[in-house]
């Protein structure tokens, strides 16, 4: 299996000014996008965290201009992005993790737990997905999800072998147990990229991370924005499973199998 190069843009995000931030996301994607296959940026980066209010005015839906301007972004440097927004569907909004592709929208997530008192802007979403992506089989997940072992099991489940992570915590020791422990115990990457900076009263750690499948940081971020690059060979997905294979051995089983939703694409919907 190949090597895949990962950025993970580390940076902070001004609240509601979503063609600032998009502009802050282009210039990261034309400076990495050719040399790097995935470039991930934080948890609602496009309009940083909203009030019930104004998420509604600036939430779009999965094929309006932010996506587009994403997918022209990712075909221009030939390489893949992963943002966090806000998403519109019908009356419902969601705080929405894509992933976009030089061919187009390649897999989309709604922030299955959400935070205190996020639910007065948006609903959870009931779904987990993972999709073949260059070879390799991706999953997201988003910020709090992650302190839930059940969430990146459910991923895991579908044959993921990259986990990515768009997290905006201030807390920075629990994510980074947390992000240590699912990837140990589903033996598979797990990259988060987190904000910096503050937002009203609550200023984020940074602290973004690269840990490989026997849950060893490879590469890690301080609390100041940065570009963190790394290098992963997903040949140890495969390797760590050699001796024992948690997800074959395991015995409490989900009551659904995942299903086919699209080429390449799996989904366990959350009963």
């Amino acid at each position: 299996m190949k090597k895949v190069n990962i950025a993970l843009a580390q940076l902070s995000c001004e609240v509601g000014e979503v063609e600032n931030n998009l502009t802050r996301l282009d210039n990261v994607v034309d400076e990495y996008g050719h040399s790097h296959d995935l470039i991930v940026f934080p948890e609602t980066f496009i309009t940083g965290f909203l009030s019930p209010e104004v998420c509604r005015t600036l939430a779009e839906p999965l094929n309006g201009p932010i996506v587009k301007h994403l997918e022209r972004q990712a075909r221009k440097a030939n390489t893949s992005i992963v943002v966090g927004l806000y998403e519109l569907e019908g009356e419902n909004l969601y705080n929405t993790t894509v992933l976009v592709g030089p061919t187009g929208l390649l897999l989309t997530y709604r922030k299955t737990h959400l935070w205190a008192g996020e639910s007065s802007a948006v609903k959870a979403g009931n779904y987990y997905r993972s999709c073949s992506w260059q070879g390799t089989k991706i999953g997201l997940l988003i910020c709090y999800d992650i302190e839930f072992p059940e969430t990146a099991r459910a991923v895991a489940s579908m044959g993921t072998e990259l986990l990515v992570l768009t997290d905006g915590n201030w807390d920075g020791p629990v994510h980074r147990l947390a992000i240590k422990a699912r990837a140990q115990e589903n033996q598979m990457f797990v990259v988060m990229a987190n904000l910096v900076g503050q937002q009203g009263g609550t200023a984020f750690c940074g602290e973004s991370v690269v840990v490989d499948p026997y849950g060893r940081v490879i590469a890690e971020a301080g609390r100041e924005e940065e570009v963190l690059s790394a290098s992963i060979n997903m040949s140890l997905v495969h390797e760590s499973r050699q001796h024992y294979h948690y997800l074959n051995e395991r015995r409490v089983l989900f009551n659904e199998p995942p299903k086919e939703i699209g080429k390449g694409i799996r989904e366990i919907i959350i009963q």
